[in-house]
């Protein structure tokens, strides 16, 4: 699984940092991908359901 964050669209809300923050932190002004998840993380998927601007990408 490779994740990313598209910082033009992120808010910086900070969901996906409280539930994955193994994979995400937020950096100013957008969240940004800290460490690329081992194998399939269903916190990161929720992570990126729960973004409220759809700015989380999951690619398999």
């Amino acid at each position: 699984m490779t994740v990313s964050v598209d910082a033009g669209r992120c808010i910086a809300c900070g969901m996906c940092a409280y539930a994955a923050p193994e994979v995400f932190r937020i950096s100013g002004s957008a969240s940004t991908v800290i460490a690329q998840p081992e194998g399939k993380n269903p916190r990161v998927r929720d992570a990126a359901n729960g973004c409220p601007v759809n700015a989380i990408s999951i690619c398999k």
